[in-house]
C-alpha cells in the first residue's frame, strides 16, 4: 500500500512540474494580475505568481478571465489547489 502512495505521489509531482515547465502554457494578463494559462481539451491550469497580501476574489475572478481569454471557452468550475496562485478548470466549449 505505501508503494502505491508513494508512485501516485510521484505522478502527481511529475505531472504538476510537468505544467510549470510546460511551453505550451500562454501568458495572460487580466486586471493586473499576470497568469501563465496551460490548455489541454477541455481543462485548463492557471498560475500566477504575485507574492504578497492579495484579495482572494480579485484573484479568482482574473484567474477565471484569463483562462476563458487563452482557451476561448467559457469557464464551467474553477478550483484553487493548495499551491500558491494555481486555479484548475474544466471548460465549456461549444462548436
Amino acid at each position: 500500500m505505501k508503494t502505491l502512495r508513494t508512485a501516485l505521489a510521484l505522478l502527481v509531482a511529475t505531472w504538476g512540474l510537468a505544467g510549470c515547465l510546460s511551453n505550451e502554457a500562454t501568458e495572460v494578463s487580466q486586471d493586473g494580475f499576470t497568469f501563465a494559462v496551460a490548455v489541454t481539451g477541455d481543462t485548463a491550469v492557471a498560475r500566477n505568481y504575485h507574492t504578497g497580501r492579495l484579495n482572494f476574489a480579485k484573484l479568482e475572478e482574473a484567474a477565471r478571465a484569463a483562462i476563458e481569454t487563452a482557451s476561448g471557452c467559457a469557464v464551467r468550475t474553477l478550483v484553487k489547489r493548495g499551491e500558491i496562485n494555481t486555479f484548475d478548470a474544466t471548460l465549456n466549449c461549444a462548436g
